[in-house]
C-alpha cells in the first residue's frame, strides 16, 4: 500500500472539495444567481443582494450548510416541493418520525 499516494488523493480531494463549496458559498450571494439559487424565498424576502458594492457578497460563509442540515421536512416540502422532500430521503436514508 502506498501511504504516499493516498495522503496526496486524500489532500487533492479536499482541496477541491473547500474550492467547490467556497465557489458556491461565493456564488449564491451574487444578485445575478439569486433567482438560482434563492428560488421562492427571493419572491418573499428582501435583502442586502441589491447592494452593487457589498464586500460581504464576496467573502465565503459556511453558514448555509447549517441552515440545510437543520431544516425540516416541512421546510423543505414548502420551499423545495415534494420532488426535493423525495430525493432527500432517497439520499439521506432517514426513517420517518
Amino acid at each position: 500500500m502506498d501511504i504516499s499516494g493516498l495522503l496526496t488523493s486524500a489532500g487533492i480531494n479536499t482541496g477541491v472539495c473547500l474550492v467547490f463549496l467556497s465557489l458556491y458559498s461565493v456564488l449564491r450571494k451574487q444578485p445575478s444567481n439569486a433567482c438560482v439559487y434563492s428560488g421562492q424565498r427571493l419572491a418573499q424576502l428582501q435583502s442586502k443582494r441589491d447592494d452593487p458594492f457589498s464586500f460581504d457578497r464576496f467573502v465565503p460563509s459556511p453558514s448555509w450548510v447549517v441552515k440545510a442540515w437543520e431544516a425540516s421536512e416541512e421546510e423543505i416540502l414548502t420551499c423545495g416541493g415534494l420532488d426535493a422532500l423525495v430525493f432527500l430521503r432517497m439520499v439521506v436514508f432517514r426513517q420517518m418520525a
